[in-house]
C-alpha cells in the first residue's frame, strides 16, 4: 500500500478501518466472552469515544429460553452475562488506549519508510512522546521475530562475507564541543550476494580475536569465504574458526581494492555508511539503544525487504493472538 491509499483508509469511516484490520487479524473478529464463551458483537458507544465501538455480549430472545437450562446444569456458563470489552482487547492497539486507531495504522506506515518521530508527530498533530511510544514497541518486536526466526548462520560456501569493525560515536567538531567517554564499537559480518547488502550487527566490549571469531563461528555456516582487513584480529582466521575456509585480506594502508586478487570490503563500508546516515538523521542514538537500532535494521533488511509496511501488519498477528 502506498501512503494515498492508507490516508484514504484511516480517514474513512471507523467501521471501514475495524474491517480490515478484523481481516488482518489485528482485531478480533468476534471477541468471545472469557466468562460465558459468547461470542460478543460491536455495538456503538459514546460517540466521543475514540474508537466508537465497543463489545457486548448481547440478550437474544433465544439465550432467554436457555436460561432455565443454564440454571439446570450448572457445568453451564451463564449466557446473560452482558459483560463488555474493549474493541482492542488483546490487540496490539490496545498498547495505545488514547491514539484512533487510524493513526496508529499510519505511524506503522511512517515507520516502515523511516519517517522521524518528529515529523511524524507534526504531521499527525500527536506528541513526540505517542509517536516514540508506537516505535519502540514496533523495534521491539523486530527483535523477538530475530530471536524466534534467527537470520544466522549464512553464508557457507554460496556467498563471500565481509566482516570489519566500526566505531558508532558522537564525533566533535574541530576538536570542539563534548567528546566521546566511551567508545562504541559495532562488528559486522555482510553477506556481498544482495543488493543493498545484508548483514549481521552486534555491539562488542573488545575487539580482540576470542570475540571476533566466537562471533564468526555462530554467524557463519561451514565452507564460508570471508574477506577482511588486515586487522590482527583477523590474522590467519580459518585456523581459528573451523567454518571458514578460504580467508582473503586486504592492506588498507596501502589500497582499498588489492591489485592483484581483487579482495576489498566495500560492502561492509557501504553498510557502515547506511547505517550511520539513519543514526545521522535521528541526531545521534544512546549507547543502550544501539543494538536495537541494529536489530531493526536487521529485520528490514531480512524479513522487512521491499514491503516493510505489509511484512510488519504479518509479523504483528504473531504475538497478539486473539
Amino acid at each position: 500500500m502506498n501512503l494515498m491509499e492508507v490516508t484514504r483508509l484511516c480517514n474513512g469511516p471507523i467501521l471501514q478501518i475495524i474491517q480490515w484490520l478484523q481481516r488482518r487479524n489485528l482485531l478480533a473478529s468476534p471477541l468471545r466472552c472469557a466468562a460465558c464463551n459468547q461470542a460478543m458483537q460491536l455495538t456503538a458507544r459514546n460517540p466521543d469515544h475514540v474508537d466508537g465501538f465497543q463489545w457486548q455480549v448481547l440478550h437474544s430472545f433465544l439465550l432467554r429460553f436457555n436460561l432455565l437450562y443454564s440454571l439446570t446444569f450448572p457445568n453451564r456458563r451463564c449466557q446473560l452475562c452482558r459483560r463488555k470489552k474493549s474493541l482492542r482487547d488483546g490487540s496490539f492497539f490496545e498498547e495505545f488506549p488514547r491514539l484512533p486507531l487510524g493513526k496508529i495504522v499510519l505511524l506503522i506506515y511512517l515507520w516502515s519508510m523511516r519517517e522521524l518521530r518528529t515529523t511524524a508527530s507534526n504531521m499527525l498533530s500527536l506528541s513526540k512522546n505517542s509517536v516514540g511510544n508506537v516505535y519502540a514497541v514496533l523495534r521491539y518486536h523486530c527483535r523477538r521475530d530475530l530471536q524466534d526466526r534467527p537470520i544466522i548462520p549464512f553464508n557457507g560456501n554460496v556467498y563471500v562475507v565481509k566482516c570489519d569493525e566500526s566505531q558508532f560515536k558522537h564525533k566533535s567538531k574541530y576538536q570542539r564541543g563534548r567528546r566521546a567517554r566511551n567508545n562504541v564499537w559495532v562488528f559486522g559480518v555482510i553477506c556481498a550476494n544482495f543488493r543493498p547488502c545484508r548483514g549481521y550487527f552486534q555491539v562488542v566490549e573488545r575487539r580482540d580475536r576470542i570475540t571476533l571469531t566466537q562471533i564468526l563461528q555462530r554467524v557463519l555456516l561451514p565452507g564460508a569465504e570471508v574477506h577482511t582487513d588486515d586487522w590482527g584480529a583477523y590474522r590467519n582466521l580459518h585456523h581459528h574458526v573451523p567454518n571458514i575456509t578460504v580467508h582473503r585480506t586486504v592492506t588498507h594502508q596501502n589500497s582499498f581494492v588489492d591489485p592483484v586478487t581483487g579482495v576489498h570490503t566495500q560492502e561492509a563500508e557501504s553498510a557502515w555508511a547506511r547505517l550511520k546516515y539513519h543514526i545521522k538523521r535521528e541526531k545521534g542514538i544512546r549507547k543502550p539503544d544501539i543494538q536495537a537500532f541494529l536489530d531493526e535494521q536487521m529485520w528490514r533488511d531480512w524479513k522487512g525487504l521491499d514491503s516493510v509496511f505489509d511484512n510488519m501488519l504479518v509479523l504483528i498477528p504473531n504475538y497478539y493472538p486473539l
